[in-house]
């Protein structure tokens, strides 16, 4: 029947209809394939928050775009069809007029398939920008994983079944930050043991404090050495009164340091007695000021301060204290001890 058709026809050319049909053939499984698009994507299109009718009236003018483009393509053809046949309902006439009925539908599901693609980018485009603008920030994301803390709104999620009198518990688990602190004191326990227990690499604070005091008794030793050679041998027989500037400031300033606490800046007296007046408790003398500075007064509080002071440094600070006889402070302690009479040695 096909084949009569195509010999008889006059004027039509076998290929080109063999063109049309296979036009045909692809545009009616494009049909078929927008009727089994997935519904995920209808669903989207239908939820599409379109911005100010902006996307909508862009469709519509596509819309109109490709009407006008259908008319401008069908008016030729119609021209052309009513040109060619007569007007008698022959068999030639159906059959073009079938041709000019399957090219109008292949340009409709053409124009439809257009929009239907465009309206499917837009969809798709949509949720990336809404994603984009509600992504966290790095920090944001840092900062939830640094303390895993659950919302107030999920705290139903955690909310066990005890209930003490009224009030609930929620399953919180603790914080990165605390449970890596955690296991950080854990492994600086350990490394602690085996240094210090099992392999004895170093000292112990016992043992650390006996070696700092051999240094420091090592250090003081070669000090006064070193005084001996330039000052000779100094102790409480052989001291004498230094009157010198330098000798008297130096002690002053070891007074101010060390013994203005207990006998007031101007030696008038606080805890300890007046180093101003004559009356002395354990002698007034260089030699005996001397001795107790160095080997100190237990019994009234008085430390000894050979470990601390040198001679030299012992012998500058007495010569001031003697150097205060007669000064009379305001507001002085009163006197204690014994009178002594000598002036100066």
């Amino acid at each position: 029947m096909f084949k009569y058709y195509f010999e008889q026809i006059q004027n039509v050319a076998i290929w080109p209809i063999i063109s049309l049909t296979i036009f045909f053939g692809f545009f009616m499984m494009l049909i078929w394939w927008l009727f089994k698009v997935d519904g995920g994507y209808i669903s989207k299109m239908k939820n599409l928050p379109l911005e100010d009718d902006k996307d909508l009236k862009q469709g519509r003018s596509n819309k109109k775009k490709g009407i006008a483009i259908l008319l401008t393509l069908l008016l030729p053809q119609m021209s052309f069809g009513q040109s060619e046949v007569s007007t008698t309902w022959n068999e030639e006439t159906l059959l073009l007029w079938v041709l000019i009925f399957v090219i109008i539908i292949a340009l409709l599901v053409l124009m439809v398939a257009i929009y239907t693609l465009n309206v499917l980018q837009v969809a798709m485009q949509k949720p990336k920008e809404s994603a984009s603008i509600k992504k966290e920030s790095r920090w944001q994301q840092f900062w939830d994983r640094f303390n895993k803390s659950v919302p107030k709104e999920r705290e139903a999620d955690v909310l066990l079944d005890h209930n003490y009198d009224g009030i609930r518990e929620l399953d919180n688990h603790l914080p990165p930050w605390w449970t890596a602190m955690f296991y950080l004191g854990i492994v600086i326990g350990i490394v602690y043991m085996l240094v210090y227990h099992v392999f004895e690499s170093a000292p112990l604070p016992a043992e650390l404090y006996e070696i700092e005091m051999a240094e420091a008794n090592a250090n003081r030793s070669a000090r006064l050495a070193v005084e001996s050679e330039a000052t000779g041998t100094i102790d409480e027989s052989t001291v004498t009164y230094d009157e010198t500037a330098s000798a008297l400031t130096s002690g002053q300033k070891i007074y101010d340091m060390q013994c203005a606490s207990c006998h007031r800046d101007d030696g008038g007296g606080n805890i300890g007695p007046n180093l101003t007046d004559a009356y002395w408790i354990h002698g007034g003398s260089i030699q005996s000021i001397f001795r107790s500075i160095k080997y100190g007064i237990p019994q009234k509080g008085m430390i000894s301060w050979e470990p601390i002071l040198s001679p030299l440094q012992m012998s500058e600070v007495s010569s001031y204290i003697v150097s205060l006889s007669g000064t009379n402070p305001e507001q002085a302690k009163g006197p204690q001890g014994d009178l002594y009479e000598e002036n100066a040695p």
